[in-house]
């Protein structure tokens, strides 16, 4: 059951590292409604209080720069050292987040949707959206893409390892793109797989 009638929304997902960005500005060049989730968690960590507050409570006033910022790297260094920690924080701001933009697309008098959704399969918000696409590349390709973005080897790995392994995400899409090239090679991908849907969808 669709439950955005009349509506198409396709999740983005992939594992870390992968083009998820990149691929999401592009649908965006293609006229598509875009929503990252990852710039709806920055916003409640610099807007929202109540979320501000539960992590002052829960960690400590030194997870904030002394501007009042929050240092998203020390929350990363946390949750991604401690699965606990992981979890609590998971729990706390999945639903906050999923209501956002559910509410979003709910209330848009636009027609076509994608959510960049990186943990997409382990939220179980499959039935959220009409098309699964995922963004696949090899796993030594994201570990030198962060090392490029100032991850150490330890990080990265960590990082990957705390989501579900690519290859099965793949399995669980509708469609699977190649991020390991450059950007006009995926955005000749999504006009090729945008092309398939609309027309299975006529």
């Amino acid at each position: 059951m669709n439950p955005f009638p009349g509506k198409t929304v396709i999740g983005l997902t992939g594992g870390i590292a992968s083009g998820k960005s990149t691929a999401l500005k592009i649908f965006e060049q293609l006229g598509w409604e875009t929503i990252s989730v990852d710039s709806i968690v920055s916003e409640f960590l610099e807007k929202d209080e109540r979320v501000r507050d539960t992590l002052r409570k829960r960690w400590g006033n030194e997870l904030f720069f002394s501007g009042g910022i929050v240092d998203k790297s020390k929350i990363a260094q946390i949750i991604f050292n401690d699965p606990s920690e992981r979890s609590w924080l998971e729990s706390f701001l999945h639903p906050l987040v999923r209501s956002h933009w559910v509410k979003f697309i709910g209330n848009s008098s636009k027609e076509r949707f994608v959510v960049e959704l990186p943990l997409l399969f382990e939220n179980k918000l499959k039935s959220h959206f009409t098309k699964i696409l995922c963004i696949y590349v090899p796993m030594d390709l994201q570990v030198s893409r962060m090392l490029e973005r100032g991850s150490d080897e330890s990080e990265a790995m960590a990082r990957i390892q705390a989501q579900m392994p690519s290859t099965d995400k793949v399995s669980l899409s509708d469609y699977v793109l190649l991020g390991s090239g450059s950007e006009e090679f995926l955005c000749s991908q999504i006009k090729r797989m945008i092309k398939t849907f609309s027309q299975a969808s006529q």
